[in-house]
């Protein structure tokens, strides 16, 4: 299925794009602002911020694009600093060989930081340009273009799995968890970073934050309702580090 296509019919249950939450699965939510004509709610049940409507799917698929990719190549030796640094940190804490998958990889600068360390690295993206770059120019052969789910990998395939500033995009958040659990090594570690709503540095008023995204951040959590998603499928977080930076990382292995 193509990634166009999975969008859309993971939209399709309601003709308006309204959706259940996807954490707890509630239908009532509280109307907290509207931004780019985009509605911003929070879930009464379990708290969690997110657009609902859901936005067309065209829309969120347009923010991926050459210029979104090229903009971050551009930064390529500062982004790559900071992806050695993450990739160090994993390799000290937890596992130090294996394969490595970076979900989200844009052109694959994590991809080529796990590579550098000793790792068996590989990536994923929707966006092709970025794949394309990855594998020509930084010589990355295990970069696909497409969501997690269409590419098929092996059941416990993966001992490190990374998604730095993705899961917040993904419209069908439990789709992609269900096939992290499945493609996660027994004793694997996935590393996740997303903006943090319940950081004590996010504006009260949550429309002047700049992490609010229309057609791009699809999601906002903090450590509960991203607790309660992992918990669903079998995982669980084991480690949460400190940022003065509203940023939720944390480590998360099989429950």
């Amino acid at each position: 299925m193509s990634i166009s296509n999975h969008l859309i019919n993971e939209a399709s249950a309601d003709g308006e794009g309204k959706i259940a939450c996807p954490v707890c699965g509630a239908n009532s939510f509280t109307f907290l602002f509207k931004k780019q004509n985009e509605t911003f709610v929070r879930c009464e049940s379990c708290t969690l911020v997110m657009i609902n409507p859901r936005p067309i799917f065209k829309d969120v698929l347009n923010t991926y694009n050459h210029q979104y990719s090229g903009s971050y190549a551009i930064k390529g030796e500062k982004k790559l600093r900071r992806c050695r640094r993450w990739v160090n940190r994993v390799k000290n804490r937890y596992i130090d060989h294996g394969r490595w998958l970076d979900v989200g990889c844009s052109v694959g600068f994590v991809v080529k930081a796990a590579i550098e360390a000793g790792y068996e690295g590989y990536g994923t993206d929707v966006e092709d340009w970025g794949i394309k770059y990855g594998r020509d120019t930084l010589q990355l052969p295990n970069l696909r273009q497409g969501i997690l789910e269409e590419q098929k990998f092996p059941d416990h395939f993966f001992q490190i799995i990374s998604l730095y500033d993705v899961i917040e995009h993904v419209p069908d958040i439990n789709s992609l968890v269900k096939e992290l659990k499945r493609i996660l090594a027994v004793n694997g570690v996935i590393d996740i970073i997303t903006p943090d709503i319940g950081h004590w540095r996010t504006p009260r008023d949550l429309s002047s934050w700049n992490e609010i995204k229309p057609s791009e951040h699809l999601y906002y959590f903090d450590k509960n309702t991203l607790s309660l998603l992992l918990e669903k499928h079998g995982l669980k977080i084991v480690s949460r580090r400190f940022h003065t930076k509203p940023s939720l990382r944390v480590y998360v292995k099989h429950a």
